[in-house]
């Protein structure tokens, strides 16, 4: 029978309540620890079931523990009374439907007495259907390294790091006062936050020796109820604990944390009405703090036009609404601020009048992919860009794609179907209606926005387009040579990219050739220049091309 230690090196915070099935076995891991110099300080919080006497059979005359049982006061007045009664020099909490694994407390120990660190954090397993390793680091959950320091001078490092009080163990004069605030829920995090900007250092430990069961019904972390709000008062409680700091980084560390936990909380709310209320007041915090929202591959964008207005894309389709182009709109991983079923000919005096920072023109028929929406609007956040140019793929098409640049460079040279530019609505230059072939249009309305702001180049096709009528190559080159907004160098570099489209588009080499002799006599014609052109151009169009001085 283990005896009570005068002067523990650790005192272990074990709060329980209604834990009758899981708190036996958060004690038996706690007396098979290979470090046996602790006392465990084991507060029932008014249990209702036989959780108080469970705990009593794990015990087992150990004299090492205390079972302290108190009226239902919640969480943070448990760690309290807990923090209140410790003798240790050093701290640990275990949930009572958490284990350690064994050596949980020497491994913790010896790495803080070894480096002097006020505290430390390791890896964990988390226990549910399955045993899944987390490295207890956001965006990098495979634990990996040795043990080493992790850096808290930058709130993004802070926000990266798990907040929960759990898998770390602290010295006791660094906690000092500080405690959790009673009937508080999710109250890991202003606790966290608090040491971390005291701090500005962790030594982190890649052993996975804390055991996290998920799926336990009742556990704060799952509530999907009227609770979930609490977590928006801990982010405001954790704002104004950062501000005083000299953390940098404070709006975008902020901005991540603030992310994430909106995002936990609405994977649990399935009411309508409470999901709605719940963004609402995201929403005007979200405001108030300036803050943007910043997913991860683990994060779901769907709520990031409700919350950033950066991140809100208006449609305009410019015609009847197909079938085809309803469903890829709706399927978009970012949802849509709004779809507007316009004119055939839909323009620019329509897209100035959208809601959004964001515009997009699309032909009935037009199929985005899922994450047309997502991927570009995310490329561009908290960026000057003016517009986000896609690949698009033409329906039944052969050959490749088309970048819609006619020339790269550090300004590259625009020359996509409307289809695939999304605009910024600010930047939309106020232009005349001038009847020329829609790729044209196109295209000097991109040379005018990218001299008002950088372009966004999205390499992958993200959109497929509906066939296009083959525009007369006379027509474009002829087009074309009267416009006098582009250089006559850049003339004929846009005229040599839609021609390259069409010669893409076809299904036979004869028709190719032809296109490419069509191609040149066209150029020849409309006194366009002779010049260098993208490294997209094939030999049968370049030959064509370079035939004639024009």
């Amino acid at each position: 029978m283990a005896t009570a230690l005068e002067t523990p090196a650790i005192t272990v915070i074990l709060p329980c309540r209604n834990l009758e099935g899981q708190i036996g076995t958060a004690i038996a891991s706690l007396r098979a620890q290979s470090f046996p110099a602790f006392e465990a300080l084991v507060i029932d919080d008014g249990s209702s079931d036989g959780t108080r006497a469970a705990a009593q059979r794990a015990i087992a005359g150990d004299n090492r523990f205390t079972l302290i049982a108190t009226p239902p006061a919640g969480l943070s007045v448990a760690r309290n009374i807990g923090l209140d009664r410790a003798r240790g020099a050093c701290i640990a909490f275990l949930d009572g439907d958490d284990s350690y694994a064994p050596d949980f407390l020497r491994t913790h120990h010896r790495e803080l007495t070894a480096h002097a660190s006020p505290w430390t954090a390791c890896a964990l397993t988390l226990v549910g259907a399955e045993h899944v390793p987390h490295s207890a680091i956001h965006g990098a959950p495979v634990p990996q390294g040795g043990p080493r320091w992790l850096p808290l001078w930058d709130a993004c490092d802070v926000a990266g790091l798990f907040p929960s009080v759990w898998n770390k163990l602290y010295r006791r004069d660094f906690i000092g006062t500080t405690r959790f605030r009673p009937g508080a829920l999710y109250e890991d995090h202003p606790f966290y936050w608090h040491l971390a900007c005291r701090a500005r250092r962790i030594r982190y430990l890649p052993q996975l020796l804390y055991h996290y069961r998920q799926g336990r019904a009742g556990q704060i972390t799952a509530r999907g109820d009227g609770e979930a709000f609490q977590h928006l008062d801990r982010l405001r409680e954790v704002a104004g604990t950062v501000r005083a700091t000299g953390l940098t980084r404070q709006r975008e560390g902020l901005s991540r944390l603030a992310t994430r936990a909106v995002d936990e909380r609405l994977a649990r709310i399935t009411d309508p009405s409470l999901r709605t209320a719940f963004l609402q007041q995201a929403h005007a915090l979200f405001v108030q703090e300036r803050w943007r929202w910043r997913p991860t591959p683990d994060i779901t964008p769907g709520p990031a036009p409700m919350l950033d207005p950066q991140m809100r894309l208006s449609v305009i389709v410019a015609g009847p609404l197909t079938d085809a182009t309803r469903t890829a709109l709706q399927a978009q991983t970012l949802p849509l601020a709004e779809v507007i079923e316009g004119p055939p000919d839909a323009g620019l005096s329509h897209a100035t009048e959208a809601a959004s920072e964001w515009v997009a023109i699309v032909q009935p028929g037009d199929c985005p992919a899922p994450d047309w929406a997502a991927r570009c609007l995310y490329s561009v956040r908290d960026k000057a860009d003016a517009l986000i140019v896609t690949a698009c793929r033409q329906a039944g098409a052969r050959h490749g794609c088309d970048s819609g640049i006619a020339m790269p460079g550090a300004t590259p040279l625009i020359a996509a179907d409307l289809s695939g530019l999304i605009l910024r609505r600010r930047a939309i230059p106020c232009v005349e209606s001038l009847a020329l072939p829609p790729r044209i249009a196109a295209a000097l309305l991109a040379a005018r926005m990218t001299a008002l702001g950088s372009a966004r180049i999205a390499a992958q096709p993200l959109m497929t387009l509906v066939p296009r009528p083959a525009e007369p190559l006379a027509r474009l080159a002829r087009s074309l040579g009267a416009q006098r907004s582009l250089p006559p160098d850049d003339r004929a570099r846009v005229f040599a990219h839609l021609a390259q489209c069409q010669l893409a588009a076809a299904a036979t080499r004869p028709l190719r050739y032809k296109i490419a002799l069509q191609a040149g006599f066209a150029r020849w014609r409309a006194g366009l220049p002779r010049t260098r052109l993208g490294p997209h151009i094939g030999p049968y169009l370049a030959a064509a091309l370079a035939g004639l001085r024009g």
